[in-house]
């Protein structure tokens, strides 16, 4: 049996029905409806063998088990109803992982805080931290090592902040080590302090300049959740809420990609997902789509998988070169695929906010053009089956009504746009860290409207999208999982219309996605100088 597990809480430990992007249900509270109800939608218990070895693994655990793998150490991913088959007793370091360990992210934030209950991610969490045999075991001596991206929520900095943190964390007894960063070197060198006992730093925070190379991350050896491959970390587009972009860039070579795929293939996985901050500057030095890099890339995933996804892709992004995301769909869009997902961060309607908070993300185009730049891009995925999670942040620091109107009207403007807009609370991450979180008893009757114009267009196109979803998928068990979300979005419907929450556009303000305002082409694209 191992020495060192690895694991996450329940809502992680999921393939989430094969649909990645379902995992956000996870970020909300069970509201109305029981946790077990919720459990099925969105998180089902992922299928393990008799030691706990989960088929599939969140694709961070994975890389984290394989660099403690290649250098030696007995290390393996277990799934959290299995721990107690190894504690008290057989492990003697624990190394949580998580996406979003106490709900504090934009997405837990923003449902918790409008329906004023804990979201599924922390209940969870915690509920995994309680384990008696967990309890016990790190009380005998077994050292419990959190990381990950939500690392920073069990720090000292967050329980100065939130008493409840605190009193979380101290009923527990606290961690024996926090580290902050991409971890995959240093991993092997901490955790072997850990089996020889020695001191631990309380809280470590990895710097980009210790970032690793690409040749020291490790490739994983056991299947990734839903085939998500990495093929790039890091981005360049410096908006100020984010911490990611403190990352450098680097890109995986295509044999480094393939060979994970490879991985995922063995495991009898047929749909993966391309994962980076923004898929379409794969293998490109700065902000401009490399064709001769993508479209390669593209042919390589579809190789291994029936169905390809995308992670992340920005709206200046696909605009800079419109005519290659239809290349794009010839590629992916054979034999059994015929859409494909990906999440972008539209963030604003306002031209303003962009200039003051994000002034990255709109280049090589002008702040005043982005309004424009998103209806076009909505209409250029539309029209090449692209349907995705757009995201927008309430309650920048810099936020005026003004910002808030104009993405009002931005949403009017993408009433017939085949996705699903997710306005979130703003969380201080990034160069904002310092900040307050905005919170419910902030919002101001603008930016309720905001929220009633996201959920009406949400209620609005997700049976749609929800056709389109599973429109791959045969079989008994999917028809059931159909009608299930059918019946979600039902009462969803329901509840807004029972509350007065359902707020249709303005008149003369709806414009058609059949009918794009504009052709993307004619959008006049700057010359700049990139080095």
């Amino acid at each position: 049996m191992p020495e060192v597990v690895i694991t996450c809480d329940w809502t992680l430990m999921s393939d989430h029905h094969g649909k990645e992007f379902l995992g956000f249900g996870t970020t909300t509270p069970a509201f109305i409806l029981p946790e077990a109800a919720y459990r099925r939608l969105f998180y089902p218990t992922m299928r393990c063998d008799e030691e706990g070895h989960p088929e599939q693994a969140s694709y961070g655990m994975r890389k984290i088990e394989a660099s403690l793998l290649d250098a030696g150490i007995d290390a393996r991913v277990i799934h959290p109803s299995y721990l107690h088959r190894y504690m008290p007793g057989e492990a003697k370091v624990m190394l949580v992982s998580g996406h979003d360990y106490l709900g504090l992210n934009p997405p837990s934030t923003t449902f918790a805080g409008i329906m004023k209950k804990e979201p599924l991610n922390r209940v969870n969490f915690m509920r995994m931290m309680r384990l008696p045999h967990v309890v016990e075991a790190h009380r005998r001596g077994m050292k419990i090592i959190a990381g990950g991206m939500p690392a920073w929520q069990l720090t000292e900095a967050t329980r100065s902040k939130l008493q409840w943190v605190d009193d979380f964390v101290k009923e527990i007894g606290g961690f024996d080590s926090i580290v902050e960063g991409e971890a995959d070197v240093y991993v092997v060198d901490i955790v072997k302090k850990a089996l020889r006992g020695e001191p631990l730093p309380p809280h470590l925070v990895l710097t980009p300049k210790e970032a690793p190379k690409m040749e020291q991350i490790a490739t994983m050896r056991y299947a990734s959740v839903n085939g998500l491959t990495e093929i790039g970390r890091g981005c360049c587009r410096g908006c100020s809420f984010c911490s990611v972009t403190t990352r450098p860039t680097r890109w995986y070579p295509l044999d480094k990609i393939e060979a994970e795929m490879k991985v995922n293939q063995a495991a009898g996985i047929t749909e993966g997902l391309l994962h980076s901050d923004d898929v379409l500057f794969y293998g490109s030095p700065n902000i401009m789509p490399r064709e001769e890099k993508i479209l390669p890339l593209m042919s390589l995933a579809k190789k291994y998988y029936e169905h390809v996804g995308w992670s992340h892709v920005a709206v200046a992004t696909l605009m800079t070169k419109p005519n290659l995301l239809p290349k794009i769909h010839d590629i992916l869009c054979q034999g059994t695929q015929s859409w494909w997902g990906v999440e972008i961060g539209m963030e604003t309607g306002s031209s303003r906010l962009i200039t003051a908070a994000m002034p990255g993300k709109v280049a090589p185009f002008k702040a005043s053009q982005w309004p424009e730049l998103v209806t076009q891009s909505a209409g250029l995925l539309n029209d090449n089956s692209v349907y995705p999670a757009c995201t927008f942040i309430v309650g920048l620091p810099q936020e005026t009504e003004d910002d808030v109107i104009r993405t009002i009207d931005l949403f009017d403007d993408l009433w017939d746009f085949k996705a699903i807009l997710v306005p979130m609370f703003f969380v201080p991450l990034g160069r904002l860290n310092q900040r307050d979180w905005f919170n419910r008893d902030m919002v101001t009757e603008r930016q309720k409207e905001l929220f009633g114009k996201a959920l009406t267009h949400g209620i609005r196109q997700s049976k749609p999208l929800l056709d389109i979803f599973f429109e791959d998928k045969k079989g008994g068990a999917h028809r059931a999982y159909k009608a299930a979300f059918s019946g979600f979005i039902d009462f969803i419907g329901f509840i807004a219309k029972y509350k007065g929450l359902i707020h249709e556009p303005e008149k003369g303000r709806h414009h058609s996605m059949e009918s794009p305002l504009q052709h993307p082409e004619q959008i006049p694209i700057p010359t700049i100088t990139l080095r």
